[in-house]
């Protein structure tokens, strides 16, 4: 600890600690204090070292959606006319897309650029967005003591609905730290039992990407089912990336879309938004492609309904990667997987507001102290183990003032050596304003105030079956059961399920079947919204058969231009 450190714990030392614990619980416990007021920027961006492409720009006019706030119609719901060409309107199947022409995701720990920059720059630790962001929301969950969401530029509708995180957003992360060379690359962790191969959602984002960002013809190479278009070459130079620097940290950062009227460096990232009903209900997902966002306002089967559930469940996520990746927002793609329905651009500042309350700044001053607390949660997780590769779940269980980090050891022959050990870390803060303590939502919102938080972080003294049994715990509450889907016989469920191929290649799944994936029945909310996707499809065929033969207006074209008359 540096002697500013030491200085400021003599200072504050005068003010106790709120929930104090005994010293005997733990076999090590560090403190220290985080000004954010009076750290610089935390991230410096670093060139990287081998040429990527260029970041991808929007096609099909969609830049409009860029520059005028609020949602976006693909086609307008009263009048029917298109304000983007209706080529977006249906979504191609996702098992024809060609996957296999794209560049693969290369994690953290086979990223030979990150090497190289954790030791250009002397560096300890690495990471890309998908494996620390995770980590720096439950830090958050820490920092600002369970702060709810914003929702008051909602209707009135939403207003009575709950302003809490989901239990999605809260779910337990799993990370990691493979180490090299004194080093560690920190890459995602998937559970034994997810599947990505058997998640439809993961591989449609992918696809969708392409489809929002390469012109028609270009696209139609990228499906398997034009046999008379020849398939794009798969490109030898690597996606752009944004690559930066912390104090102990190298991190990565994949670039989706720029627009050089955009402020700042003018990058933006592109998220794909499947509707609840396919979220709530994922493996069934072919009749809730029938779900339809008929209304801008609304408890359901609308805009504001879909944008709900973003500021809970992925705006914490979506304001760490762009600022990670140092861009200025998301642009959202609504859609059921089979059919769009419209775009929304939203700024950084948005988000933030959302997430924070209103006032400039306040979503970085949360980023500063976040990494910071991650950069020491970091070197004491790796210290468990020293010089080995480990696994790290961490976990702030709401209300509860804790972060619980459970650590064992990555490699770990049982039959030789025994049960896999495992440590817990406990995490704990404390906001002061001016040297008084305070609420930690509110202490970050006082510009007038100096702002600072004390950290502690302690290695817990338990038995191995009570510190197993927590993380036990904190597994089970990231454990999801889903509904078989309709018309899928639960006997015939293990073929079923191994049958799903949304990738179309010819690997097939590592992943075993597990029953247990599956409930065996469906609740009154996931058979409403299946009601609702079932009088969707109904709606949509309607449609489709009025429409027949008649032309299709777009917004922009004159009417010679659509054959009609003034």
């Amino acid at each position: 600890m540096d002697k500013r450190a030491r200085e400021d714990l003599r200072e504050l030392d005068r003010i106790p600690f709120e929930d104090q614990v005994s010293p005997l619980m733990f076999d090590r416990r560090i403190e220290g204090v985080l000004r954010p007021d009076k750290m610089p920027s935390v991230l410096q961006e670093v060139a990287p070292p081998s040429p990527q492409r260029p970041v991808a720009q929007l096609e099909h006019k969609l830049d409009r959606v860029l520059f005028n706030p609020g949602v976006h119609w693909l086609r307008d719901s009263r009048s029917r006319v298109y304000n983007f060409d209706p080529y977006l309107q249906d979504i191609p199947p996702v098992t024809d897309f060609a996957f296999e022409r794209l560049p693969g995701f290369v994690p953290s720990s086979s990223d030979t650029d990150i090497t190289t920059l954790l030791h250009d720059h002397d560096k300890k630790f690495s990471g890309s967005t998908s494996s620390l962001s995770g980590m720096l929301c439950h830090i958050y969950f820490l920092m600002c003591g369970d702060r709810f969401v914003d929702l008051g530029t909602l209707s009135r509708d939403m207003q009575g609905e709950k302003r809490s995180f989901t239990p999605g957003q809260r779910m337990a992360a799993s990370v990691v730290f493979n180490h090299k060379d004194g080093r560690y690359m920190i890459d995602s962790s998937a559970e034994k039992n997810d599947d990505a191969e058997k998640n439809i959602l993961l591989w449609l984002g992918t696809l969708l990407e392409k489809f929002l960002t390469v012109p028609k013809e270009q696209f139609a190479g990228y499906l398997r089912s034009n046999t008379d278009v020849a398939l794009p070459e798969k490109s030898t130079m690597r996606d752009a990336f944004r690559f930066s620097k912390s104090d102990k940290f190298i991190m990565r950062s994949q670039l989706d879309c720029r627009d050089p009227r955009l402020p700042g460096t003018g990058v933006f990232d592109i998220k794909t938004r499947a509707c609840i009903s396919i979220r709530l209900d994922l493996f069934n997902f072919e009749e809730n492609s029938g779900y339809l966002i008929r209304k801008q306002y609304g408890r359901y089967e609308s805009f504001e309904r879909e944008y709900y559930d973003l500021i809970r469940s992925a705006f914490l996520k979506y304001q760490f990667q762009a600022r990670i990746g140092n861009m200025d927002g998301v642009i959202v793609a609504y859609h059921n997987t089979k059919q769009m329905f419209g775009f929304q651009y939203v700024p950084l500042e948005e988000m933030d507001e959302r997430l924070f309350g209103p006032g400039e700044g306040l979503g970085d001053r949360v980023f500063k102290g976040c990494v910071g607390i991650m950069e020491n949660l970091a070197e004491e997780i790796v210290g468990c183990f020293p010089g080995k590769s480990v696994k790290a779940t961490l976990e702030t269980l709401e209300f509860s003032g804790v972060l619980n980090a459970w650590v064992e050891p990555l490699e770990w022959d049982e039959k030789e050596d025994g049960e896999r050990p495992i440590k817990q870390i406990q995490v704990r803060t404390w906001s002061y304003l001016d040297s008084q303590i305070t609420k930690p939502y509110e202490a970050y919102r006082e510009w007038n105030q100096e702002w600072s938080v004390r950290w502690q972080i302690a290695h817990l003294i338990a038995s191995q079956a009570e510190i197993r049994g927590e993380l036990m715990e904190a597994q089970n509450r990231r454990s999801r059961a889903w509904a078989v889907p309709s018309g899928v016989d639960p006997e015939d469920l293990k073929e079923w399920y191994e049958s799903l191929n949304f990738s179309g290649g010819e690997g097939g799944s590592e992943v075993p079947f597990d029953p247990e994936k599956f409930s065996d029945g469906v609740d009154e909310t996931l058979e409403f919204f299946r009601r609702l996707a079932r009088e969707g499809r109904l709606e949509t065929e309607r449609i489709r058969e009025l429409e027949e033969g008649k032309p299709r207006h777009v917004l922009g074209q004159t009417c010679e231009e659509e054959g009609l008359e003034k």
